[in-house]
């Protein structure tokens, strides 16, 4: 019985820190669980990971023994300190790939990135982040952005899908998609917002409502 104790002992101490090449990704939490015939920590209280450019905290967490793929749940908050990137959600889902890390997101709350000046809520956010920053992701479900257009004025863009590209460096928002800056409402197809300049360009059945002052009287 002491030996079995102490075997699980260290094969729970092992997997709360995985080691991957030169890399090292450490687990802490309140509790840890291990179960040996699925190879996975289950952790609660005060859950924290740190490794591979990441810093996430969490209520609960589930995450195999390789550390390729961390699952965490309950106020959730996930740091990339070299982007600057954040997000706070219920349930954060990372998994290892060839491309980075491939992200999913859900009930996100806030979703902020400083450098490109946007911060994003929605259901559910799927991407692939690399060096820090999303290369690319897509969020779905009442999908809301606040951005600062080209005249530095704060510009609310919503819609049902909004997909986003590194490369191009844009944000584009779809189905039943809406503009909002100060006393005007614009419509479209689909908006693309251009984050380096804050270029917002409205696309497809384009309509706008303005709501004029109230005239004086004479």
């Amino acid at each position: 019985m002491r030996t079995a104790f102490a075997v699980s002992i260290a094969a729970l101490l092992a997997a709360a820190t995985v080691v991957t090449g030169a890399e090292q990704m450490r687990l802490t939490s309140d509790t840890l669980q291990y179960d040996p015939s699925r190879g996975a920590v289950v952790a609660s209280g005060n859950v924290k990971v740190v490794g591979r450019g990441a810093e996430i905290t969490s209520d609960e967490g589930e995450f195999d023994s390789e550390g390729m793929r961390s699952w965490f749940r309950k106020d959730v908050l996930a740091l990339w300190p070299e982007g600057d990137l954040s997000m706070n959600c219920d349930e954060l889902i990372v998994e290892d790939s060839s491309r980075g890390q491939k992200i999913t997101a859900r009930r996100v709350t806030r979703f902020h990135d400083p450098v490109r000046n946007v911060t994003i809520r929605a259901d559910v956010v799927e991407g692939t982040v690399a060096g820090g920053v999303f290369s690319d992701f897509v969020a779905r479900g009442n999908v809301v952005a606040d951005a600062v257009a080209s005249g530095g004025e704060p510009t609310r863009v919503s819609g049902q899908i909004s997909q986003y590209s590194r490369a191009r460096g844009t944000l584009e928002f779809s189905g039943e998609a809406v503009a909002v800056q100060k006393n005007r409402r614009i419509t479209a197809d689909t908006f693309i917002i251009y984050l380096q300049s804050g270029k917002i360009e409205a696309v497809g059945n384009p309509r706008m409502v303005v709501d004029l002052p109230p005239q004086e009287a004479q």
